[in-house]
């Protein structure tokens, strides 16, 4: 069976075991970028068009960050606590192909907390997006550079309550210590430092290169970076995966 075929069939059999649970986690991924479009928006007593544009372009990203640094690790954490994940491993499948499979997966489950981000936030604050095709890559990118981290986390951490534990912190920190909802000028030199080596920075400004007529973006670099994270990514994956199996 050829790995593309695998892929396909392996997608088809996760989204079928999700089936009672998709449009729940939808709903979720919906409500917190309702309440991130909205409350951020309290805290700020006049929103600027930029500073609108910034905070949804943070807000579509952090729905990526979720993707590859919670729900991710959460998914396989879950798998191996009911033995699932030892069950495909013990299939004559592809690793690399099992691991896109979840990644896609959570990503499709994201899909449409983005989309309302972008309909619900120009018209909240009655502003426009000018998509570019780049923004697909810059997605799919944002997504599999931190995938990684989330399936590393997963393996080698022994509870699925550490694991819980473990992406709770990292939201906390993408929220409030990266350029993702905030600007980099509004952070503490020391976190514009950690902020150059995180790929959720080049995600949330590819967002805003390919989306955006915001100053300061660097739609290529942020490629660059991320195409490299990603590189590195899967690499990493794969190695736990195949370790663990």
């Amino acid at each position: 069976m050829s790995v593309v075929r695998q892929y396909r069939d392996l997608v088809s059999m996760q989204l079928r075991s999700m089936r009672g649970d998709v449009g729940f986690i939808i709903l979720i991924h919906v409500a917190l970028t309702l309440g991130l479009v909205v409350g951020m928006g309290f805290l700020i007593p006049d929103v600027s068009d930029s500073t609108a544009l910034f905070l949804i372009t943070g807000t579509a990203t952090q729905s990526f960050v979720t993707v590859g640094l919670v729900m991710l690790p959460q998914m396989i954490a879950e798998s191996k606590e009911r033995g699932r994940l030892e069950y495909f491993l013990t299939m004559p499948i592809s690793r690399e192909a099992y691991l896109l499979s979840l990644i896609t997966v959570v990503a499709i489950t994201s899909l449409p907390a983005v989309a309302f981000c972008l309909v619900f936030g120009a018209w909240h604050y009655d502003i426009s997006f000018a998509v570019e095709p780049a923004f697909i890559a810059v997605m799919v990118l944002a997504v599999v550079s931190l995938a990684g981290v989330g399936v590393v986390m997963a393996v080698y951490t022994p509870h699925l309550q550490v694991v819980n534990a473990l992406t709770q912190l990292i939201i906390f920190y993408v929220l409030f210590f990266s350029p993702v909802l905030l600007p980099e000028s509004q952070l503490p030199e020391a976190l514009r430092y950690t902020a150059m080596l995180a790929p959720p920075t080049y995600a949330a400004d590819g967002v805003r290169a390919t989306l955006t007529d915001l100053p300061d973006t660097n739609l290529a670099r942020d490629l660059v970076f991320m195409s490299g994270a990603a590189c590195a990514s899967i690499a990493l994956s794969a190695f736990a995966i195949r370790r663990r199996g």
